[in-house]
């Protein structure tokens, strides 16, 4: 997922649970009204607009993109604990219908179940009840006339039962989630190496026709909007049969893939290497002159010319190479075919050749 599809997801989440804030916010300026909450009217409106604008500044927070700076950039965690703290003051300052102010943690609780891990989720339950005891604890210090010792219990018992189903959805959440990020890995791992098989040659590594036009066509788009320069070596190995027919088709491979080997050892990175079939070969050599590379292959030839094999240790070996300059708005296949007919005619002249333009 792209990280504005991620932000834009963030952002959503962070906004639908500020809509649940604010209706919990209305739903105590309610009680207030009819006389559950020992603050005045007042103090109940200033809470819950602290708790209700505070929550909105991380809403802003991920709307500037700041979240990004942050380890976990949902900030799901924090946005659960300032909510949590708030209904626990609230709790703490209401007679009678406390088991209504609990439905606030478990509100909390559901807009963790999509991001939290499992040891996440029984960490803050462990948290909820830490505050919902300390809420009671202040009830207790302050108006013990309005606690029913049974009944409390009672309620914590299901409150308690309550977070145990939450802990265990939290738990599938969890699972499935880890389940479901494996088999993005394996998909996305696969999509690549689908996209690598598609665009390489299987034996040498090096890359294929396919791959070769895109490159062409993008040097060409450079060159024909500047002055940008690049050159094509059209490459051939020279009685590459004989070898085959003398020594069997699986030297003949081992063979192509130490020419491979010595075509990315010789290429820059910005250079291209592709094996058109058989043993023939294209390089693609970016922003260089023709004196340049015809060096480079010259170079090429050398050491092509001084490899030896253990299998075979009196064979030589040499390829013969056209060498082309690409013409602005000439189109790819007029290059590749005078890259060809120069190779060709190196072969005319001897083999062991490098034709330039």
């Amino acid at each position: 997922m792209l990280q504005s599809q991620k932000q834009a997801l963030r952002l959503r989440r962070s906004v639908l649970s500020n809509l649940g804030v604010l209706s919990l916010l209305l739903t105590c300026l309610l009680a207030s009204h009819f006389g559950y909450f020992v603050l005045s009217h007042s103090l109940v409106l200033i809470f819950t607009f602290v708790m209700w604008i505070g929550h909105g500044l991380f809403v802003l927070i991920i709307a500037c993109h700041v979240n990004l700076r942050f380890k976990d950039a949902s900030l799901t965690l924090q946005q659960m604990t300032w909510v949590t703290l708030w209904i626990s003051v609230l709790m703490a300052n209401i007679d009678g219908i406390r088991p209504l102010m609990m439905m606030g943690y478990l509100l909390v609780m559901s807009f963790g179940a999509f991001k939290l891990s499992i040891r996440g989720f029984y960490g803050f339950s462990f948290f909820i009840l830490a505050c919902y005891l300390f809420s009671h604890f202040w009830v207790y210090q302050t108006r013990p006339e309005t606690l029913d010792f049974y009944e409390e219990c009672f309620l914590f018992l299901g409150f308690g039962f309550t977070l145990c189903g939450f802990l265990l959805m939290g738990n599938e959440f969890s699972t499935l989630r880890q389940s479901l990020n494996d088999r993005h890995r394996e998909l996305k791992g696969a999509v690549s190496r689908i996209e690598e098989l598609a665009i390489t040659d299987e034996l040498t590594g090096l890359y294929n026709r396919r791959y070769l036009m895109q490159v062409l066509n993008q040097q060409k788009a450079l060159a024909n909007r500047s002055h940008y320069q690049f050159v094509v070596c059209y490459i051939d190995l020279d009685h590459f049969k004989k070898v085959n027919d003398q020594y069997g088709h699986a030297f003949g491979d081992k063979v192509l893939s130490a020419f491979a080997g010595l075509i990315r050892s010789s290429l820059r990175e910005v250079d291209v290497g592709a094996r058109l079939g058989g043993e023939e070969f294209v390089l693609v050599l970016a922003d260089t002159q023709l004196e340049n590379a015809l060096g480079a292959c010259k170079r090429m030839a050398n050491k092509w010319r001084a490899m030896h094999f253990a299998e075979a240790s009196g064979l030589e070996f040499s390829f013969s190479a056209g060498i082309v300059q690409y013409t602005p708005h000439e189109s790819i296949e007029s290059t590749l075919e005078l890259a060809d007919s120069l190779l060709y005619k190196a072969k005319n002249n001897g083999r062991d050749r490098i034709e330039i333009q």
